[in-house]
């Protein structure tokens, strides 16, 4: 949960990438290996200080200078027609978040698409920092290669994966397909918007993303390619006007479509839309549609539950209470006491439904979504840690790391007849512990801001995980982006 990170990274200051290489599964499969820049090829190395990991309300991705006053390249589902206005959207840029280098803070900016193809999944934006331009600390040259000339090629992809430290990867393009090429380098959410260089560090391609079907296993890989578009499509690309499908936030529009492209409003610093000849607030219009959501008794499938009540989803992004809470690049909204309870109940509901649909909590609406309408940490902590533990003793649903996770967050003691904290330090007893190491270093990172286990017992936990073989990937990155905030 993408939510949970961000909340895990606000508030211990531990969160926010991790990459590292792994070894070989339990069953000798081959993981794929993600590097750290240090270990890069000089050329790489000095291309990589040109690249930057983005952040905006829905997520966060991969992005690269291309000039010496703030052009920035990166995904069009990162910072196009599905992210940002055509007045331009609030973004959190994370500069050298590497090993080698020391933590630094984000840095808000502000991002205006100047050119946008929806096609080619490509979006240039204009940064710029208090009305100027931003002087860009380091940039890539684009090399205009077609796809069909990047075959057989050596090339190698520096980004974020799953939002953590910067790392690299390398492959061959083996196909082309009109714009687009596919590598064997390896890549993971996070990485959208990544420079494809090629061996003198030269731009020759933008990641776009990786296999969504059978291709993400085979038999002596765990990911086979990484689609890319060309560079020669990029440049050709900078010059067209922007798509008529991007959203201006002073145009009226209909409440279905500001439902549905909220992020857009939200990432553009807009709190209201124009719905007819009326200003409307974004989180009414949000409320409206999760309660018809609410209402359905028809529900088929889960995919059918999710999708119906993304609108409930999309309102715990826009809401928080907490003035201690660090303070957020995109829009936020406080409801009033009547409308914030009329959330929490929603938040309840939601839980509900998927106890009904399967018998599986959803725990982040009645944890941290109860939490953001509180007004501060503390409050929120004790507001959620009830209705958590509440919604858990409703379900009667068994500990799992997942939920010992969340435990910890709040600071739950006890559940299910056992102390949560000494359920957690048997992990190493549990089938498949491996494949939960992203929840199991969360849930000790939390018992440690809790002051709950000392320094001692939480890095020998972390050393443990990062250096274990069979830990999964998504593990690996999160275990060493902590280990990268307390410096070792």
């Amino acid at each position: 949960m993408r939510g949970f990170c961000r909340y895990a990274i606000l508030v211990f200051a531990a969160g926010g990438g991790l990459g590292a290489g792994c070894g070989d599964d339990a069953g000798g499969t081959a993981l794929p290996t993600f590097n750290d820049i240090t270990s890069a090829p000089p050329a790489i190395q000095n291309a990589a200080a040109a690249v930057v990991r983005i952040t905006i309300a829905n997520g966060d991705a991969t992005g690269s200078f291309i000039s010496p006053s703030g052009l920035l390249l990166t995904n069009n589902h990162v910072l196009g027609a599905e992210a940002c206005p055509v007045e331009g959207c609030s973004v959190q840029l994370r500069f050298m978040f590497q090993r080698g280098q020391p933590v630094a803070n984000p840095v808000t900016v502000t991002a205006v698409p100047v050119a946008v193809d929806v096609g080619l999944d490509m979006a240039i934006v204009q940064i710029s920092m208090a009305g100027s331009p931003l002087a860009t600390p380091a940039y890539l040259e684009l090399r205009g290669q077609d796809s069909v000339s990047l075959l057989g090629q050596h090339v190698t992809l520096v980004g974020h994966p799953e939002a953590r430290l910067k790392k690299w990867t390398d492959g061959v393009v083996f196909d082309a397909f009109g714009d687009w090429f596919r590598t064997t380098a390896f890549s993971l959410p996070g990485n959208s918007g990544s420079p494809v260089l090629d061996d003198a560090g030269k731009l020759v391609g933008l990641v776009h993303r990786g296999p969504t079907t059978l291709d993400l296993i085979t038999q002596d890989s765990v990911d086979v390619y990484t689609i890319g578009t060309s560079s020669a499509s990029i440049l050709a690309a900078q010059a067209a006007p922007l798509p008529a499908v991007m959203i201006s936030l002073g145009a009226a529009t209909t409440a279905d479509e500001v439902v549905a492209e909220n992020v857009v409003y939200q990432n553009g610093g807009a709190r209201t839309a124009v719905v007819g000849a009326s200003s409307v607030a974004v989180l009414d219009l949000l409320a409206q549609a999760c309660d018809a959501a609410l209402a359905r008794t028809d529900f088929v499938s889960p995919d059918d539950l999710s999708d119906a009540l993304q609108p409930c989803a999309d309102g715990q992004r826009w809401i928080e209470c907490r003035l201690d809470a660090q303070p957020a690049a995109f829009a936020t909204v406080c409801p009033d006491s009547s409308a914030g309870a009329q959330w929490a109940d929603r938040f309840r509901r939601m839980n509900q439904l998927w106890v009904e649909m399967n018998g599986n909590t959803d725990l982040f609406p009645v944890s941290f979504g109860i939490a953001a309408l509180q007004a501060d940490r503390d409050s929120g902590r004790v507001a959620g840690a009830a209705a958590l533990t509440q919604a858990l003793d409703d379900a009667q649903q068994p500990p799992d790391f997942s939920i010992a996770n969340y435990l910890a967050a709040f600071a739950v003691e006890s559940y299910g007849g056992a102390r949560n904290l000494d359920w957690l330090r048997a992990y190493d007893t549990r089938p498949g512990w491996t494949r939960d190491a992203y929840s199991i270093a969360s849930a000790f990172l939390w018992w440690s801001d809790n002051h709950a286990i000392n320094d001692d017992e939480l890095l020998k936990v972390l050393g443990r995980l990062d250096h274990d073989p069979d830990v999964d990937v998504r593990g690996k990155l999160y275990v060493d982006m902590a280990l990268y905030y307390r410096n070792r």
